[in-house]
């Protein structure tokens, strides 16, 4: 309801309230309650020297195989991704680049998907 009110505002007239709005607790609490949410994900396709992809079988996903990854939890997006793919696989991985940034729903999210690389063949076996 919120949300809606305050997009009818004109933006300068929001930018000129929130400049001189004095109490700061409650022009944050205003603003965070005016914006939208979204949760922010670490992905991670993750290869071998033979460019084999590494997928678990994950037990709460609707389709069980998928890359490691998780929510960040006010970290940054690369040490999120660290902690999410050492939690899922006990592996401690270098990442090499950001290989997309993409928008989703249901829940409204950024996914980041991360390339990272492994020389060690042992680590894929094949199902």
């Amino acid at each position: 309801m919120l949300v809606k009110l305050i997009n009818k505002i004109p933006r300068d007239w929001l930018v000129f309230m929130y400049k001189h709005t004095p109490f700061t607790r409650l022009k944050n609490a205003l603003v965070y309650r005016a914006q939208h949410k979204f949760l922010v994900a670490v992905l991670d396709i993750f290869t071998n020297d033979a460019g084999e992809v590494l997928l678990l079988k994950h037990v709460y996903r609707k389709q069980p195989w998928g890359i490691p990854g998780g929510w960040l939890e006010l970290e940054q997006p690369e040490t999120a991704l660290r902690r999410e793919v050492r939690e899922e696989t006990g592996l401690e991985v270098e990442i090499t680049s950001l290989a997309q940034a993409q928008f989703g729903q249901l829940p409204n999210r950024v996914d980041l998907i991360f390339k990272c690389h492994h020389t060690r063949k042992s680590l894929f076996r094949s199902c």
